[in-house]
């Protein structure tokens, strides 16, 4: 394609900030597509007799933005023209076989719902899930959650913990109480698009993490938090999404150790945690001085009971309990009644035993019929990160499945910053209910990542 070089004449304001307004018109208006590569910010500096750090900056501002995404030794080239957690929101036409989100099979939690809902009726105490309740909860709603809390080895007291609209909100609850706009937080190269999003939403600088097979590198943590003068990192260290990597005692020991020397908070999001029947004891456990624990009954109960939680040290308990007031006054008692129940009766260890071995099951299938792929995947995992072989680039792959009636999700939408991502796609092995229908999808997936040849009838 011709270079691409941006008409500057009529626009006014910062150099940096005029050259990504001209990416985002261009790629608007259809003249910067998708994949295409953006000049090399010394020739595009030459050619509009601007700095290289006036491009260097205006490529971080388009990237910020969603337009552009860096890869290391290769260039800056246009994204899909999305907000990343749009990747992952189930689309508003139907979607045969979608496995763009992570979501638990809830034909046993809507049995388990019926019957709780009818025993409520005549057991609950409605005048107390009429009115507002407490920002951080009834006292027996936060006692329920800290027995459950406690299998990831942590001794929650219900004072340090606030109620949440899901781990969503109670990661935006975090944020908005504890950074200010323009600061920096540190997170895994790979990493929850919806962290990417809320730090847009909140003005901050996501800066990436180096990572290996069990996630975040503690020698990389020191040198970002060092290098960005960092105080807060993000960390998914049990069933990371999307590399499905679960950090051993030791790494997490490693990581604490970095984070006491540098005096770094640690905003842990533990949400898949409870799907590991042995796991290595929450980072919280490990330093409750200095972590703010995040979870939810959303991927272990079912997503629709929108009910999260914080743990946090004592001094932050105020603030984070007054923002979680300034977002939402309080969260619905219902659903809390509700998790709080299946908790105290039994209902929550019945219902994540089916659900590790029905996800278990959907792991096996998935491990026969992509083989030959190089997969990353755990048995108590909802999803698989499927590696492409080339020529595939994860991008035109997700395109190419769409066209095969199939949602699966770039690898990077997750990539923070300008992190090289993997050519590879996430696959959620939970979000189709009907086995037979996963099987039909991962076998798709599989004749499609091996005959490259099909691009001629899907694209």
């Amino acid at each position: 394609m011709t270079i691409w070089i941006p008409d500057l004449a009529s626009r006014a304001g910062p150099r940096y900030q005029v050259i990504a307004e001209a990416i985002s018109d261009a790629v608007d208006q259809g003249d910067l597509s998708p994949g295409d590569k953006l000049p090399p910010q010394r020739d595009l500096a030459w050619k509009l007799g601007v700095t290289v750090g006036t491009i260097s900056r205006a490529y971080t501002l388009a990237e910020q933005r969603g337009l552009v995404s860096g890869e290391v030794g290769r260039g800056t080239f246009v994204r899909q023209r999305q907000q990343l957690a749009a990747a992952l929101i189930p689309p508003t036409s139907p979607m045969p076989y979608d496995m763009g989100i992570n979501i638990a099979p809830t034909a046993a939690q809507a049995d388990a719902l019926r019957v709780t809902m009818g025993a409520l009726s005549e057991t609950a105490d409605a005048s107390r899930l009429v009115p507002y309740m407490p920002t951080a909860g009834y006292l027996d709603y936060r006692e329920a959650a800290a027995s459950w809390i406690a299998r990831a080895g942590i001794e929650p007291q219900p004072d340090r913990m606030v109620l949440a609209c899901g781990a969503q909100h109670a990661l935006s609850v975090t944020l908005t109480a504890l950074i200010e706009p323009g600061q920096t937080v540190l997170a895994e190269a790979l990493t929850y698009p919806g962290v990417i999003d809320l730090c847009r939403l909140h003005h901050l600088q996501l800066e990436p993490v180096a990572m290996d097979e069990e996630g975040m590198l503690p020698d990389a943590l020191e040198r970002a938090a060092r290098h960005h003068h960092a105080r807060f990192v993000a960390i998914n260290p049990t069933l990371h999404n999307p590399t499905t990597a679960t950090m051993s005692l030791a790494r997490r020991e490693a990581i604490v150790a970095v984070a006491r020397s540098l005096d770094l908070t640690i905003i842990e999001d533990d949400v898949y945690g409870w799907m590991k029947a042995e796991r290595p004891p929450a980072i919280a456990a490990l330093a409750p001085e200095r972590t703010i624990f995040v979870s939810s009954a959303s991927k272990s109960f079912a997503p629709g009971l929108r009910a999260g939680w914080i743990v946090a040290p004592e001094p932050l308990v105020r603030p984070i309990t007054a923002a979680a007031y300034a977002t939402s006054v309080c969260q619905p008692p219902l659903m809390h009644e509700i998790v709080s129940s299946w908790i105290r009766d039994g209902t929550a260890d019945r219902l994540m035993s089916g659900l590790r071995q029905e996800v278990a099951r959907r792991q096996e299938l998935a491990a026969t019929l992509l083989d030959g792929l190089r997969i990353d995947a755990d048995p108590a995992s909802f999803h698989v990160l499927i590696h492409l072989p080339p020529p595939w680039r994860s991008a035109e792959f997700a395109e190419a499945a769409v066209r095969l009636g199939i949602r699966v999700v770039p690898a990077s939408t997750f990539a923070v910053g300008q992190t090289a991502a993997p050519h590879a796609v996430r696959a959620s092995v939970t979000s189709i209910m009907d086995r037979d229908a996963l099987a039909e999808a991962l076998t798709r997936l599989r004749d499609l990542a091996f005959t490259r040849n099909q691009l001629r009838g899907v694209i």
